[in-house]
């Protein structure tokens, strides 16, 4: 791929993204902020802006998956919603008009979980995605909307239905911050940036060979 956008939601992870995308031709890297709405108006004005081949998504996610613990990396194999209700006759978690879930391009999912990164375990599955910041309580009713959920965060499920529309392939890499049972690492906001953007750097160099 020729011309790949990268998107984050945080400052913290811009400024350390600019690092890594420095010396990365064909990448460009933009900051939307928190949240749905932030997600869908940063990646309309990438792809209306730039045109990209495809958009990655990075940043941080909760564990909702017992099998997994901070600073694991996961991939999104698809996206989710859990916090949309149209209405009596509307599954949870469907946009009327548009499927339930939104799917990673294969080929760039395929090549993702095909990444081996010394010190780091990367693992697929299903991400969901709203507008509220999840605690351990609010586990149980989210596996029941989604059984074989893995990881939660704010901005994937916009990001992906942005790229759907657009019919740009999407992908999310995110690292986790805290498990379910709500351990976190001890120097979680040190080392995670670093290691998600080792993560990146090594798969936009998987993209570009």
């Amino acid at each position: 791929m020729k011309k790949i956008a990268v998107i984050v939601a945080l400052e913290s992870e811009y400024a350390m993204a600019q690092k890594v995308l420095a010396d990365m031709p064909g990448v460009s890297l933009s900051m939307c902020g928190i949240g749905k709405v932030n997600a869908a108006i940063g990646a309309t004005a990438i792809i209306e802006r730039e045109h990209p081949e495809a958009i990655i998504s990075t940043g941080i996610a909760g564990a909702i998956s017992k099998d997994l613990k901070p600073m694991d990396v996961i991939v999104a194999s698809r996206v989710a919603y859990h916090d949309i209700w149209c209405g009596p006759g509307w599954d949870e978690g469907v946009v009327q008009g548009l499927p339930q879930y939104f799917d990673a391009d294969k080929s760039l999912y395929a090549k993702a979980m095909s990444l081996s990164v010394p010190g780091l375990t990367i693992k697929g599955g299903l991400q969901i995605s709203g507008d509220r910041f999840i605690v351990a309580s609010d586990i149980p009713a989210l596996h029941a909307m989604y059984p074989e959920a893995i990881s939660v965060d704010m901005e994937s499920g916009a990001l992906s239905q942005t790229c759907y529309r657009y019919g740009i392939p999407f992908i999310s890499f995110r690292i986790i911050s805290d498990s379910a049972d709500e351990s976190a690492y001890a120097d979680f906001w040190t080392k995670a940036p670093e290691n998600s953007f080792r993560v990146l750097k090594t798969y936009l160099d998987l993209l570009s060979r």
